[in-house]
């Protein structure tokens, strides 16, 4: 197997050659955060099958005190989550291994199981039969991933935020529409399967921190598609669109319940292959007829 991957702005493109040791969905709230997306989902590979392609500046790692060994890296410039170097995991060896964000792949092997499923996103259900496990996949034993309780609600709204925490908002209206989305775009500015946004008006959303802290990249030839992030650590956030009228929020960004599921999958046609879509939603070729 040989497949190439890239962030959104094509600044880091990297290669994987040969089957990975693991590849599995995880649902943790630090995932869930970095990516902005209902779950992250990597491919394990020993160093002998990674490669950079090009990686133009020097990529930033941040180490969290509640992340554990695994370093978070991603793009300056989009924002795209990037391959990054671990402690050794599920493997007979002391050599660090390479985590690889799926998401910026079109092409590439399925993932086997779902980790941390106990912490799923209260708004995703896991359907399909790979098995679940709760935390860390047996024979591991490396404790849970700790959770953060964000501060209380300033205008009753429901809480989101940054993965570090730099950045907090809360959203005020319901969620008009709820889209999977799996178009390439979204794919690769959350680094995931999918991207899961609820969309509202933009006076739905209000930031209460580290509004200053946001960056925006609007991706060259496209209409509308900007993908708005932290500058610290990269995770999604939402983009407020005052031309056309509406707020996209990422629900992985959410700390509370939106008391919402998702409506629909859409642009299928452009998912990824190694994707299989097993919930009963329903699904659009592109968008949805109005």
């Amino acid at each position: 197997m040989i497949t190439t991957g890239s962030c959104l702005c094509g600044n880091f493109t990297w290669q994987v050659t040969g089957e990975p040791h693991m590849t599995y969905n995880c649902h943790c709230k630090i995932c869930r955060k970095a990516h902005g997306a209902a779950f992250a989902t990597y491919w394990f590979v020993t160093p002998e099958k990674f490669g950079w392609i090009n990686a133009p500046f020097t990529i930033t790692r941040i180490t969290y005190p509640f992340s554990g060994l695994f370093e978070r890296t991603f793009c300056q410039t989009c924002g795209s989550v990037l391959p990054t170097t671990a402690s050794p995991w599920m493997i007979d060896s002391d050599e660090p291994g390479i985590y690889v964000p799926a998401g910026c792949h079109d092409i590439g092997p399925r993932p086997k199981c779902h980790i941390f499923a106990a912490h799923k996103a209260p708004w995703h259900t896991i359907t399909g039969p790979l098995p679940r496990h709760a935390e860390y996949p047996p024979p591991n034993d490396f404790g849970i991933v700790p959770e953060r309780e964000p501060p209380a609600p300033r205008y009753g709204g429901i809480r989101g935020s940054c993965l570090c925490g730099d950045v907090r908002f809360e959203v005020l209206q319901p969620f008009k529409l709820v889209h999977q989305c799996h178009c390439r775009r979204c794919r690769k500015s959350r680094a995931a399967a999918h991207a899961t946004n609820g969309f509202t008006s933009p006076d739905g959303v209000v930031f209460t921190k580290g509004e200053s802290k946001l960056k925006h990249y609007k991706l060259p030839g496209a209409n509308h598609f900007t993908h708005t992030f932290c500058k610290q650590c990269g995770s999604g956030m939402p983009q407020l669109d005052t031309n056309r009228q509406i707020a996209v929020t990422p629900l992985g960004s959410l700390d509370d319940h939106p008391d919402r599921e998702p409506d629909n999958n859409i642009f299928v046609a452009n998912k990824a292959d190694w994707y299989e879509i097993t919930d009963n939603l329903p699904q659009y070729t592109e968008t949805p007829t109005v």
